[in-house]
């Protein structure tokens, strides 16, 4: 039995779902030719598949997929990972369908679909793509149009259409640029200098000693003004009858955290020449991107809330000129750190090679028009090396060996797919059929290599290499039939199966079935010039799937009876198992006023079972951990969605928009064996408790005084004087809306998208390490502390306290763009356009941190998002 090594992924917890406007218009550029399921029976519901052109989404210093479609789709939820420049967001449909495997829609780019986990570790699987080369970006949400693309479409289906050229069009030259400067939006709050000192010389006289003569803003030293540009050129036309497209495009971000910065080059080319009076087409595609990213140990940013702010940043030492506390023989104190130093005697880098191709050649029968033969050859080719450094001089060096950490990840994936598809009317019926069906072959190779050494005195090197190597076929097919133009009924499935196993083949499943009633071209409803559009729709459907098999085949074991922790496990399972969804979905879009008002309803129920979740069990005198397939969830979602346009009268237009998304899940299950399953690591803090919702907060209740003051040490405790840890608050906002607008006047543009969410909490982690101030002779040093110990009076760390667990609800103004179009210029020779953007200008929130959108609700000190303003220029020759 063939058995590929265990491979390095990212595992994406359970999320919520976040909310925008959108405005449904037509692309003006569009691939010529369909992928294998984005075609009519699949966006014939705008309330299902919503499809929206580049030019309406996300607008400023916006230069990847995440950032162009944050707070855009009803039901999708995408969190920035952090301010910092190159990185991705968390992407989660609906709060997802597993507790602890990947959340996110499948995305596919041209119809192939995209391996949904970076091969980098810290920039995003599409980061490579320039927001650019995007024409437009679908979201299917429907299980009769999703399960076509498998059990990986459970969290629905992102398609992105990249431009092309048309045979109509002239050549025409663009070109666009983007300056911006980002500053930090809100500082922690922490003791200045001089009231730090105050605070010593009254509570802790003794230790005055420990004072220094400085006034260092510790949080000015780490942050400053950040400068980007972006800059992007294209060439669009036809040769003949070959519509092409050229397009180059560059990126250099400044963060507002010294020493990060990004880097990004990209070139994508299209062809799309046919032959036979067209009834042979092709689409030539190739996207390549090289991306270099300068990150920072963000350690730093909760450091300079801690660092005494009475000590100077450099000093005259052995430390490579930063201050840092020593003890009387001279050596450093490690526990804490010059936050300056962390950024600037710590080089960290990473850079990324992408190369993504395709050829899709499409033929439509001479003898049989509405019958298409498709096939499609795409290869997706990525490297990332990873290089951070330790110069020999720091501090904290002295306390490990390692000054060299290097990983290196390569991806190739090969597609190799055929489809036919058949549109046909049925006059004799007053009927329309529509069939696909298809074959897809993908091979996926993944390396990854790591070393941790010292490269100076050779002392210490160690490193590993994994090798995986997987091959998937599935089958797929839908089919639509439509009677009377008013009731259709559709379905879909997908079969794949991992022929890397001899035995035991794994299968992943997925089959749907739906209808839609369009009542509006009812005779009842027919003649009223009230009511534009009713449609209703009703799907359910099942999906199979397993996100990474490789992971969990040599790591699913089976329980004896009992306890598996107390007694071990039987062996290995003969099956991989796969994790089981069953959607099912109900909605009404309407129409009224010729559509001057319009909207949708939609309610949404899935229920999953056979989570995998991984448990310790002992082994001999130690202990593994395997993963057992014994989780549950379920969630249930209410969207809602208006459009309504306000004015359009001449050359005035104003249309505004609302939607909410109402969000309830529930841990079903997580084995008989345990009654709570607790995160580590970055989740800590986290926990899976059945009744309760995904990633509900596990904390220590906090007991307070006759004055409301926190008691030192005060939990609530067991009868044997344990303290106790409660399933408290929930990371997942109960409650997601968004407003948009858009305008124009003359000459004159804007266009404005605030979001927000609600019933949500945030662990204030970085508040409670810092909460507290104490001071004895023993101690070396002295550590700043939160302006919230005035409150707290504590005198030790209470990180696990549900005293700082705070209401996160917040709104946001993702961004406000006001434009002038200024016309033919220069001698009639060329069009210019000018924009101003401010993005993140202000968030409204209860929230003592920086920030209250935290992707797992545990804030220990983020890179914050940055507040920016950018100037714009678009030429076109």
């Amino acid at each position: 039995m063939k058995q590929p090594l265990l491979s390095f992924t990212k595992l994406i917890k359970v999320g919520g779902t976040a909310i925008a406007t959108l405005w449904a218009v037509s692309s003006h550029s569009q691939s010529a030719l369909p992928d294998s399921a984005n075609t009519s029976q699949e966006t014939r519901s705008s309330a299902i598949a919503q499809q929206v052109p580049k030019e309406q989404l996300n607008k400023g210093l916006v230069y990847n997929t995440e950032q162009l479609l944050i707070g855009q789709f009803a039901g999708l939820r995408l969190v920035p990972s952090g301010g910092s420049p190159g990185t991705g967001a968390e992407m989660v449909m609906r709060s997802g369908t597993s507790l602890l495997g990947n959340n996110s829609p499948l995305v596919v780019i041209d119809g192939v679909l995209l391996d949904p986990f970076s091969h980098s570790l810290h920039a995003s699987n599409l980061s490579w793509l320039n927001a650019e080369d995007i024409a437009t970006v679908s979201l299917l949400k429907d299980a009769a149009a999703t399960a076509l693309y498998g059990g990986a479409a459970a969290n629905g289906v992102l398609i992105i259409t990249t431009k092309s050229g048309r045979t109509s069009d002239k050549m025409r030259l663009l070109y666009n640029a983007t300056g911006s400067v980002s500053s930090l939006r809100k500082k922690a709050d922490i003791f200045s200098a001089a009231d730090f000192r105050e605070l010593i010389r009254e509570r802790y006289t003794d230790q005055q000693h420990l004072l220094g003569d400085y006034d260092t803003d510790w949080q000015d030293e780490i942050y400053r003004t950040g400068f980007s540009m972006m800059h992007n050129l294209n060439l669009s036309g036809a040769l003949g009858t070959v519509p092409y497209r050229i397009a180059a495009g560059q990126v250099n971000q400044n963060g507002i955290l010294k020493a990060t910065r990004y880097k990004r080059n990209s070139l994508a080319i299209n062809l799309q020449p046919s032959l036979l009076q067209k009834h042979l087409t092709f689409n030539l595609s190739l996207h390549s991107s090289g991306q270099a990213l300068r990150l920072a140990d963000e350690r730093a940013i909760p450091a300079a809330m801690a660092f005494d702010p009475t000590q100077p940043v450099y000093a005259d030492n052995n430390f490579g000129g930063y201050f840092t506390h020593t003890r009387p023989d001279g050596s450093a104190i490690g526990s804490q750190i010059n936050p300056v130093s962390l950024l600037e005697q710590k080089e960290n880098r990473e850079e990324i090679q992408t190369l993504y191709g395709q050829a899709h050649m499409q033929y439509r029968l001479h003898f049989l028009p509405v019958l298409t033969t498709n096939y499609r050859y795409a290869h997706v080719k990525s490297a990332g090396d990873y290089r951070s450094e330790v110069y020999p001089e720091m501090a904290y060096r002295q306390n490990s060996p390692i000054d060299l950490i290097t990983h290196r990840l390569k991806s190739d994936v090969t597609y190799y797919e055929t489809f036919v598809t058949l549109d046909q009317a049925i006059p004799a019926i007053s009927s329309m059929l529509d069939l696909k069906v298809g074959l897809l072959k993908t091979k996926r190779e993944n390396e990854s290599k790591s070393t941790e050494e010292n490269k100076n005195e050779l002392i210490y090197s160690r490193g590993k290499r994994i090798t995986t190597k997987q091959e998937n076929l599935s089958y797929y097919g839908s089919l639509g039939y439509t009677l009377h133009s008013r009731y259709t009924l559709k379905g879909s499935f997908r079969n794949l199966s991992d022929v890397n196993y001899d035995e035991d083949i794994l299968r992943q499943r997925s089959i749907a079935l739906g209808i839609d009633w369009d009542i509006k071209k009812e005779s009842f409803l027919a003649s009223t010039d009230v009511i534009s559009l009713l449609k209703f729709r009703l799907d359910v459907g099942w999906f199979s799937k397993v996100d990474e098999p490789n992971r969990f085949r040599t790591a699913l074991w089976t329980p004896v009876q009992g306890n598996p922790i107390d007694y071990g496990f039987a062996g290995p399972q003969s099956l991989v198992d796969t994790e089981r969804t069953r959607q099912k979905s109900i909605g009404l879009d309407f129409g009224l006023m010729d559509n001057r008002l319009s909207g949708n309803l939609g309610y949404f129920q899935t229920k999953s079972s056979d989570l995998f979740i991984p448990f310790r069990y002992s082994v001999g005198s130690g202990y593994g951990s395997s993963y057992l397939a014994v989780g549950g969830l379920s969630v249930s979602v209410l969207e809602t969605a208006l459009h309504y346009h306000v004015v359009q009268k001449g050359s005035a237009n104003l249309k505004l928009g609302l939607h909410t998304t109402v969000a309830r899940n529930e841990v079903t299950s997580i084995g008989d064996f345990v009654h709570k399953y607790t995160f580590s690591d970055n989740d800590y803090g986290l926990a899976l408790v059945k009744g309760e919702p995904a990633q509900v907060f596990d904390l220590y209740r906090h007991l307070y005084d006759s004055n409301g003051k926190p008691i030192q040490g005060g939990y609530d405790r067991s009868k044997y004087g344990y303290a106790i840890k409660y399933p408290m608050g929930s990371s997942q906002p109960k409650l997601y809306y968004g407003i948009s607008s858009e305008g124009a006047y003359g000459r004159w543009d804007m266009s404005l998208l605030l979001r927000g969410a609600a019933g949500n909490q945030v662990h204030n982690r970085a508040n409670a390490q810092r909460s507290w101030l104490y001071a004895n002779d023993q101690m070396e040093y002295l550590s700043n502390a939160n302006r919230s110990y005035l409150a707290t009076g504590l005198i030790s760390a209470h990180t696990e306290s549900s005293h700082f667990l705070e209401k996160a609800s917040f709104l946001r103004m993702e961004y406000l763009q006001l434009g002038y179009n200024a016309g033919r210029v220069l001698g009639n020779k060329m069009e210019m356009r000018v924009n101003a953007t401010a993005q993140n200008a202000f968030v409204l929130a209860r929230y003592s941190g920086q920030d209250p959108e935290v992707a797992n609700g545990i804030d220990r000190g983020h890179y914050p998002q940055p507040r920016t303003f950018s100037l714009g220029l678009n030429l076109t020759l």
